[in-house]
This record gives C-alpha cells, sequence and structure tokens, in this order.
C-alpha cells in the first residue's frame, strides 16, 4: 500500500476558495479517471506546527503503477480547468508529490 500525498502552499487569506476547487476537482478525479483505483482520500491543511497554508491532498494506491495511471490522466483536458482555476492560489513552486510505502 502507498501513500501519495501532494503537497502546496496557498496564499494568504485563500485558503476556502482552493479548497472549493480542489474538492471538485477531486470528485472529478474519481468520477473520470484512474484516480477511480485509489483506496480512499483526504485533504489536511497545516494547523499546529504547520501553517494554515498548507495543504495536502492525500490517497491510497495499492501499487506504484496505480498511482502512475492515476497521475497520467491529469494531463487531460478534462482536468485542465481545474488546475486553471486553481493555479491563482497556489504559491509558485511550492508543490511536490511524495509518496510512502505503508509497512505492516
Amino acid at each position: 500500500m502507498l501513500v501519495c500525498q501532494w503537497h502546496l502552499d496557498i496564499v494568504f487569506g485563500k485558503q476556502s476558495d482552493a479548497l472549493r476547487v480542489m474538492r471538485a476537482w477531486g470528485k472529478d478525479k474519481f468520477e473520470h479517471s484512474e484516480f477511480r483505483r485509489a483506496k480512499g482520500g483526504r485533504v489536511m491543511v497545516g494547523h499546529i506546527g504547520d501553517s494554515p497554508s498548507h495543504v495536502v491532498d492525500e490517497y491510497y494506491f495499492e501499487s506504484l503503477a496505480d498511482w502512475e495511471e492515476a497521475m497520467k490522466g491529469m494531463g487531460g483536458e478534462r482536468f485542465k480547468q481545474h488546475a486553471d482555476a486553481l493555479a491563482p492560489y497556489v504559491v509558485a513552486g511550492s508543490q511536490r508529490w511524495v509518496v510512502y510505502r505503508v509497512v505492516e
């Protein structure tokens, strides 16, 4: 099992706007892409020890191949509208993916 986290920082005061876009994008991902392979997901924001402007969009995949297939679809035209809508709220250069392997 893998925990795949997309980390990004949001422009000050724009958290609710960014989360609105991310919720719509997440719904679309699960309905119309290989993100349906994910076993679940959640969104977290900084609270204590991290800035409230820091957002983690987290997904659980059985394999690296499943995550890679899901990521391939994000370059499609359907999802460009979501990326364009989110872009004004994201601090440039703050995005990164972190992937953890769950050890039982």
